[in-house]
């Protein structure tokens, strides 16, 4: 190694004293040698380790390593002995010695300095110090570990230049100090100089929107205007400017700034803030109440019907309460069922989010005041639950009143006289009334909708004497004959009589209705006049005369 390329700066004085007071300047302890011989500390030194081995020689005059140390243990008696010369070196040294980082390092030795520089060269790890120049502002370095440096630089310089953050560093006036690739390709679009010279000094493009700085570990949000006819990211961005985050770092007298590229972010939160607009004003026209309740369960998103339909303020729904508040304010104003008890209450609420989130809520509110909703509870991404409130109170009195008219009329047909069922225009029962459960010995109950025309004449069939009405009743039902009433007498095999009369009904429906004659006439009903089967060759029926009986009197006057 040239040792001309240290300068002769003399630490010789110092390195005497230090000796003989057994301190560095610094005021710590360094090791005393067992010989009085004077320590020429101001000689470079060079020190060459192999996986934590000392290869290179032991100078006797070291003023760090003793001849006899053991070179085993030669790095950390080392490390120990330069550790009052720089705060930072053995972090260093780690570093050096498991990444191969190189470095370069100021010390103080008495009143003079010295540079300490670590590199890694194949497998071995080499340590040089030596005097620095003073006065003349510059670092006497070993040079391999400048060039390893330099390298190192080159490639920070290529790392930060491949991103699309643009960094800078400014001092405490806003003057930009150093930037890197991305802040000046944007110096360039924003001034108009693509491909001409960059202005000078460098602008600094977000002074207005820096001042006063952010807190370390925030970060601000700042816009840049495109300027006129660059369209390329108008696109994305609807106000026609650059989007971004920044966030500084004080690094010593500078501050060190990153500002990364947030257009999409920002396209992304205005899309999704357009639609949210556009829900609200859909949901504004819904008749439905709508509650959207975030995965914390706090209120996220309402309608006016939800207003309208709880009676709560705006104001409280503004706050955004949570999901047990909101039932409780519910609870309240009497807008939701009363529990029993409050124990009881708490349970229904984790059931009802319980089952909102699966999607299987679906209940009938009726309230005090006789008002009835429809309440509706549905699973959401990302967590979130939505209810909905309808007010069905206008339709559950139509259904109760529509229910009370259909009881009246079973009541009405259930009390006729004879056997009487109905079936649709498909031929399948869909009425029947008690005396025909009672004269065939069958639940009509259970067989409306399911019987049909064709099984329920085979079961007739069955219990009555032999007669060929029953493929006229399937003709009828399949409108294969002229479809106008007619009646036939039939006998049961337990010798009874019944008349059985078919009449047609709208929709292609039909009726079918047994009656016992002599019962009719003891409580004075009124038998119809029978007419004939149609035939099923003509479609033609004739009309016969037969007597009509009304309270035991015959209607000729007798």
């Amino acid at each position: 190694m040239n040792l001309g390329l240290y300068g002769s700066v003399s630490l010789l004085s110092a390195a005497l004293a230090l000796m003989a007071t057994g301190y560095w300047g610094g005021g710590a302890p360094v090791r005393r040698r067992d010989d009085a011989r004077p320590i020429f500390a101001d000689a470079p030194r060079r020190y060459e380790f192999r996986e934590g081995y000392l290869i290179s020689p032991i100078d006797p005059d070291d003023a760090f390593l003793p001849s006899d140390v053991d070179r085993s243990a030669a790095l950390a008696d080392l490390a120990r002995g330069l550790a009052p010369l720089n705060p930072d070196l053995p972090a260093r040294l780690t570093a050096l010695a498991r990444r191969g980082e190189a470095f370069v390092l100021c010390g103080s030795f008495g009143p003079d300095a010295l540079s300490i520089a670590g590199r890694a060269e194949g497998d071995r790890m080499v340590l040089t110090l030596g005097p620095t120049e003073g006065g003349t502002g510059r670092q006497v370095i070993d040079g391999p570990v400048l060039q390893a440096l330099q390298a190192e630089a080159e490639d920070m310089r290529h790392a930060l230049d491949l991103g699309r953050a643009a960094i800078w560093t400014e001092d405490d006036q806003g003057r930009v100090l150093w930037a890197n690739g991305p802040y000046l390709a944007l110096v360039e679009r924003l001034s108009g100089t693509e491909g001409g010279p960059l202005p000078w000094p460098v602008p600094h493009l977000f002074a207005d929107q820096l001042d006063p700085m952010p807190e370390p570990g925030s970060l601000r949000r700042c816009r840049l205007p495109l300027p006129e006819g660059d369209a390329v990211d108008r696109i994305a961005t609807a106000d026609g400017g650059l989007w971004f985050e920044v966030a500084v770092q004080r690094q010593g007298v500078a501050n060190m700034c990153c500002a990364t590229p947030i257009d999409r972010l920002v396209a992304a939160e205005t899309s999704l803030r357009n639609f949210v607009q556009t829900l609200s004003k859909t949901f504004a026209h819904l008749p439905i109440g709508l509650a959207i309740f975030d995965r914390r369960r706090e209120l996220m998103l309402f309608n006016p019907a939800l207003v309208t339909l709880s009676t709560l303020s705006p104001e409280f729904l503004s706050r955004r309460p949570g999901l047990v508040a909101f039932l409780d304010a519910l609870r309240d104003r009497q807008r939701m069922p009363e529990p029993k008890n409050y124990r009881g209450w708490r349970d229904e609420i984790a059931r009802l989010e319980q089952r909102a989130e699966e999607g299987t809520y679906q209940e009938l509110w009726t309230l005090p005041g006789g008002q009835s909703f429809r309440v509706i509870g549905r699973p959401h991404p990302d967590g979130a639950v939505a209810f909905m409130f309808e007010d069905i109170t206008s339709e559950v009195t139509l259904t109760r009143g529509f229910r009370g008219e259909l009881d009246l009329y079973h009541s009405v047909f259930d009390d006729l006289p004879g056997a009487m069922a109905i079936f649709s225009g498909e031929g399948r029962l869909v009425l029947a009334n008690k005396g025909y459960g009672a004269l065939w010995s069958v639940e009509p109950a259970q067989q409306i909708g399911v019987l049909s025309i064709t099984e329920a004449t085979r079961l007739w069939q069955a219990a009555c004497v032999p007669t060929g009405i029953w493929g006229d009743i399937r003709q009828f039902s399949a409108h294969k004959t002229d479809r106008s009433s007619w009646a036939e007498d039939i006998t049961l095999r337990d010798g009874r009589r019944l008349i059985l009369r078919v009449a047609p009904l709208a929709g292609g429906a039909m009726s079918i209705r047994f009656l016992d004659p002599d019962a009719d006439a003891a409580t004075g009903i009124a038998r119809f006049t029978r007419a004939a089967r149609p035939s099923p060759a003509s479609g033609l029926h004739e009309v016969a005369e037969d007597q009509v009986l009304f309270r035991g009197q015959r209607l000729s006057g007798d």
